[in-house]
């Protein structure tokens, strides 16, 4: 036998031996001068604590990183307006605009004062990138790039908290800056508006460690996924 099967068969009997100790505490027989007696019991159970039921996330501290799908930036939702990449004013004859890449992220922190009520800031970038090639051997002649910065302060309600599950919605607005460079030779066009976010329905599932998914739509995505941690300032 190889040693991953001696390894299994092993674990096997392990489970099996336990299984078998733990049936023969839950019951058994004793013999005395009037007779034999046969006893079977239910083992001791804490009973269930219902304030654990429900997850209390009140006083705690929060933090989220992840990314997202379809952000908002100035030109319009990445990756729909993408016609800085695929149309651009000057770029050299014979050549292709191809390679176009998209990329979110999404940084969180904030904390909780009620179990309701969430209050803290988000800091989001969004990255469009692309290169310009020749049609005849497909080198890279230019690239076109695009960044989205923002940072705002966000709030959120949770309207469920129930054992590792809560739902929750919220919003956010800030002060947003695009960043457009569609030459390598030409200095980046920058420009300035208003970011915001809204959330139509989030669930994180955890307690301290926890995943989340949001619906909405803004700076975060129409889609963002991420995990998070929570904790409690020491007292």
């Amino acid at each position: 036998m190889s040693r991953f099967q001696i390894l299994l068969l092993s674990a096997l009997l392990l489970c099996l031996g336990s299984c078998l100790e733990v049936s023969a505490q839950q019951r058994y027989k004793f013999r005395d001068s009037l007779g034999t007696y046969r006893v079977e019991f239910e083992p001791h159970r804490e009973p269930r604590n219902a304030e654990r039921e429900n997850l209390n996330v009140a006083g705690a501290q929060e933090l989220r990183f992840g990314t997202a799908y379809n952000p908002y930036t100035l030109d319009g939702y990445a990756p729909n307006y993408v016609n800085w990449l695929t149309e651009p004013a000057e770029h050299p004859k014979n050549t292709i605009v191809c390679g176009k890449r998209w990329f979110t992220l999404n940084g969180d922190y904030g904390y909780w004062p009620l179990r309701w009520l969430y209050v803290g800031g988000v800091a989001s970038w969004t990255g469009g990138f692309s290169r310009v090639a020749s049609i005849v051997d497909h080198s890279r002649v230019d690239c076109y790039n695009y960044h989205s910065l923002s940072i705002m302060p966000v709030v959120r309600f949770g309207w469920l908290n129930r054992d590792i599950v809560q739902l929750y919605s919220g919003f956010g607005v800030g002060p947003m800056v695009a960043i457009a460079e569609q030459s390598l030779e030409a200095s980046p066009a920058v420009r300035f508006g208003v970011a915001f976010d809204v959330t139509f329905i989030g669930i994180a599932v955890g307690r301290k460690w926890f995943g989340y998914f949001d619906i909405g739509a803004g700076v975060r995505g129409t889609l963002s996924a991420g995990f998070g941690y929570r904790f409690h300032s020491k007292r």
